[in-house]
């Protein structure tokens, strides 16, 4: 499909691909990543931990592989609390089940509609209203861009090497 002079089936392609790269630099990064420091709190009223981070994340990527025309997508619908936020091996595994509902999930096109509902107030009022997959993966992926900027001032905290662009979002420029 053609729109506006660019490929939207290639953004998607894109997009996927990137929603990958930034899953493998997670599941990478986990696996340096000491259990304590992955479950330790710095500042309480301020972030939660690298596991709050990672869950909270993967909590999206899973929503959005979830989503389908007879469904209502939203992100606010999370449970907290589980063993991704607290066994790093545990969020391991769950990006490596998401990378094959990943795979599996290429078929879809990226102008079908999607019905989001989101939280808008601590009351509990919500707006619902039309996006489209491709809309919804662009924000999944600027979402978990920035998360991994979080995780990576929290690993910094910690003395923990961060990986290069790590949590930077594509249009950052590089330092020279």
């Amino acid at each position: 499909m053609r729109f506006s002079g660019f490929d939207v089936a290639h953004v998607l392609g894109s997009m996927e691909r990137e929603l990958w790269r930034l899953l493998d630099e997670l599941d990478s990064l986990l696996t340096d990543v000491a259990q304590d420091v992955y479950c330790a709190r710095f500042a309480t009223d301020v972030s939660g931990s690298i596991g709050e981070h990672v869950r909270h994340c993967l909590d999206h990527v899973s929503a959005l592989l979830g989503a389908d025309r007879s469904t209502t997508l939203s992100y606010d619908r999370r449970e907290r609390g589980t063993a991704v936020e607290t066994d790093r091996t545990v969020a391991v595994r769950q990006i490596r089940h998401l990378k094959r509902g990943l795979e599996a999930w290429t078929t879809r096109g990226p102008d079908e509609p999607i019905r989001v509902t989101s939280m808008i107030s601590p009351a509990g009022d919500a707006v619902t209203g039309w996006s489209t997959l491709a809309r919804e993966l662009a924000f999944v992926v600027s979402h978990t861009i920035h998360h991994q900027a979080i995780i990576g001032v929290l690993l910094a905290i910690h003395g923990h090497a961060v990986p290069d662009r790590f949590g930077h979002s594509p249009s950052t420029p590089r330092r020279t």
